[in-house]
């Protein structure tokens, strides 16, 4: 056995992956050419962090159990992980100087977006290069890193429409390029390095997302199952909540089990012609994946928008209301329109909502409740499995006429009229709000037209007099604004 005296350490975020894995790709490579060297795998959990960051508790048990998951599949490419516990991003500086202490000779790591995160990781660098060990960042979030799709003039696109034509046009003059499993020199006892450094082993979770796969297998096996037969049908299916039309993959994603190279590598193996067509299945679904990544180029651009501010400046003069009763109707699933009250309560009951349900309870709440969308923001971001701040921001602010490339102020969707569209047989309202059941037709759209029946409860707004009120109140906003 060899004789380790040094570490090659790989901090995990946002990247808990093998294959496609820039950091540990390139730590294993180093450890290989380092004599006496091993890549040591190091996951952070930080439960006070998250909660400070409203990070749903589902989220944080399928990063938990995933990080256990990885652990085994290191193990098998010789390279061992420490699952290490503390409280928040503070205490990680200190656990990295530890391993410094017994010989980390080189960090490696993927890059993050958010203003804390990238505040951790100046400070880290700082403190770890004074220290002589060499630091290494890839930014691998973005298939175009912030700052490669930018106008002529230089400047972050604020449309989305331009930002995706460059995207595309840089997507067709370079490669996608994946990086394969890396392998390690020798599996350290990783229970006896924690021990030796007094650090507390990570805690497992609640088991809140038993239903969703870690297995790295599993979760490609996935991808590449939507790829091969169901993304031809997503255009024309993704918006119906009744149907297994989206790819399901948002969680591994937003976690970083995926990466949004190998969906598009994936997606240009299996899709071929199809993906160069405007309204194909498999281009429609590219556009969703830029979509993501035009977010976080637009929070990496703008930092303001961590700090919970409008990016149309003008809109921070609404007057929005703080009803705290008519915000729990919302949060509850008891407004009385049955396609917002179903879709409240499967992001309730299952810690995922239908993207096409997102926009319609974030109009709702807006436009018809003129509730703050940054309660909804934060009550999203505390439920869901799949939790990004730059999306769910993105989605937020588009939803509240705030954001860039928002929707305009009096494009102002009507609950009703959506649900008859978008789940038109009630299969959907009927899964979740089980005391609708019995209602025919188009009467579950809107069970109020004769009594409200037995079990369910009424309306708490009206639509039409919520939607004048919508439209003075950021009509008012504008003409101060000129």
């Amino acid at each position: 056995m060899t004789k380790i005296t040094s570490y090659h350490v790989v901090w995990l975020r946002n990247d808990l992956r093998s294959y496609d894995n820039a950091a540990l790709y390139h730590a294993a490579a180093a450890a290989n050419d380092d004599q006496n060297s091993a890549v040591l795998a190091l996951f952070i959990a930080t439960p006070q962090t998250w909660q400070q960051h409203h990070m749903a508790e589902q989220k944080q048990d399928l990063l938990r159990r995933r990080v256990l998951q990885m652990q085994a599949e290191l193990a098998k490419q010789n390279i061992a992980l420490l699952a290490a516990e503390a409280d928040s991003y503070d205490d990680c500086a200190a656990i990295l100087a530890k391993l410094t202490d017994v010989g980390m000779v080189a960090l490696y790591g993927q890059t993050e977006y958010e203003l804390r995160e990238q505040q951790r990781d100046q400070t880290i660098s700082k403190q770890l290069q004074q220290n002589g060990v060499e630091v290494n960042w890839y930014d691998r979030l973005c298939i175009m890193p912030p700052g490669s799709v930018v106008t002529q003039s230089g400047d972050t696109y604020k449309v989305f429409t331009p930002f995706k034509r460059n995207w595309i046009a840089q997507l067709h003059e370079q490669e996608i390029h994946c990086f394969p499993k890396p392998k390690g020199t020798e599996l350290i006892n990783v229970e006896k390095l924690a021990q030796q450094l007094e650090l507390r082993e990570m805690a497992h979770g609640d088991g809140s997302s038993a239903d969703w796969p870690v297995a790295e297998k599993q979760v490609l096996d996935k991808l590449r199952s939507f790829c091969q037969q169901q993304v031809a049908d997503y255009n024309d299916h993704r918006d119906f909540p009744a149907i297994d039309g989206t790819s399901g993959l948002s969680a591994y994603l937003a976690c970083g089990v995926l990466s949004a190279q190998q969906c598009v590598n994936r997606l240009q193996m299996e899709a071929g012609p199809a993906l160069e067509q405007e309204k194909s299945g498999a281009s429609v679904w590219l556009s969703e994946l830029i979509w993501r990544e035009f977010y976080k180029h637009i929070l990496l651009a703008y930092p303001r928008l961590i700090k919970h501010q409008p990016f149309q400046e003008d809109t921070a003069a609404i007057q929005w209301r703080q009803d705290k009763s008519l915000f729990k109707a919302w949060c509850d699933g008891k407004t009385g329109y049955p396609i917002v009250d179903a879709a409240m309560r499967q992001l309730n009951q299952t810690g995922w909502m239908h993207n096409r349900l997102r926009m319609i309870t974030a109009s709702f709440l807006v436009k018809d409740l003129q509730i703050d969308w940054r309660w909804g923001e934060q009550y999203f971001m505390s439920k869901l499995i799949d939790g990004e701040f730059a999306a769910n921001n993105g989605g937020w602010q588009w939803a509240a006429s705030t954001g860039t490339d928002a929707a305009p102020y009096f494009r102002i969707f009507n609950p009703v009229t959506q649900s008859e569209r978008f789940d038109p047989d009630g299969k959907f309202i009927r899964r979740f709000l089980p005391e609708l059941d019995l209602l025919e037709g188009k009467d579950i759209h809107w069970p109020h037209k004769k009594s409200t029946p037995a079990g369910y409860w009424p309306a708490i707004v009206d639509h039409k007099e919520a939607r004048k009120l919508t439209l003075e109140m950021f009509t008012e906003v504008k003409k101060s604004d000129e």
